[in-house]
């Protein structure tokens, strides 16, 4: 859709393609239910779910993001347009249920796509609303079949005989957000142990721990306002494998 720090748009494809490769290896050339408990901006989803191939479930605990992805199902199109004073507006009345319109505002007008970081329209000639506009009907056909799950926390899923991407917020990421600060680490590497019993898990990450195996690196460039950043995104699996 749009390009920010920790989104899959450019990586999507190949880790798609690494994940495909490792379920020939595992389930004996079966197709699984696929299953994104991050699904983010769907930069890998898009990837898994073409009409009648298989069963895909996405979720976030985004309650906005959900609501997005849901409303650009039933024909819902991004706003070309977005004010300081909406922005604003948006930001100060968060919605229970999630409110689409905040969703996509919150990434696309924001500051490197960070959720609701600051107003970024008004200080750049880029059409970042256009961006996020094209983004979204390019990536709407590949999501028409996509069930997309009610907003809940990754640990409240008990999956079992899936194929399961993992996309969470980075270990020593800056992102000032309740999303990504108050993430406990701990607690998702050991609920990843529990689910690999039962189901092929990929996860992304920088680092993980001992008992996990890095299976895929890659090294790239990101840029934002100009400035350019090195980053190593890698992928692991639980070593029983």
């Amino acid at each position: 859709m749009t390009t920010y720090q920790g989104g899959k748009k450019r990586l999507g494809k190949r880790i798609a393609n690494v994940i495909l490769e490792i379920e020939k290896t595992k389930s004996d050339g079966e197709k699984l239910p696929y299953f994104e408990p991050f699904v983010g901006m769907g930069g890998v989803l898009r990837h898994f779910s073409g009409p009648n191939d298989r069963p895909v479930y996405a979720c976030d605990i985004n309650p906005d993001l959900i609501a997005m992805w849901k409303a650009v199902q039933e024909g819902w199109t991004p706003p070309l347009e977005c004010s300081k004073d909406k922005y604003d507006e948006l930001r100060k009345c968060p919605s229970i249920q999630g409110d689409a319109e905040r969703g996509y505002l919150g990434i696309v007008a924001s500051w490197s796509g960070i959720f609701f970081s600051s107003y970024r329209l008004n200080c750049t000639d880029k059409d970042f609303l256009g961006e996020g506009y094209r983004g979204i009907m390019d990536i709407k056909p590949h999501i028409m079949s996509v069930n997309f799950l009610d907003s809940r926390p990754y640990y409240d899923f008990e999956p079992k005989g899936m194929l399961i991407y993992c996309d969470p917020p980075y270990q020593g990421n800056k992102f000032n957000t309740k999303f990504f600060s108050d993430f406990d680490h701990d607690k998702f590497w050991e609920l990843m142990r529990q689910w690999s019993k039962d189901n092929i898990v990929v996860i992304s990450e920088h680092t993980a721990p001992d008992d996990f195996k890095k299976i895929w690196t890659f090294k790239s460039t990101f840029t934002n306002n100009h400035i350019s950043k090195k980053y190593t995104d890698s992928l692991f699996m639980y070593r029983r494998y």
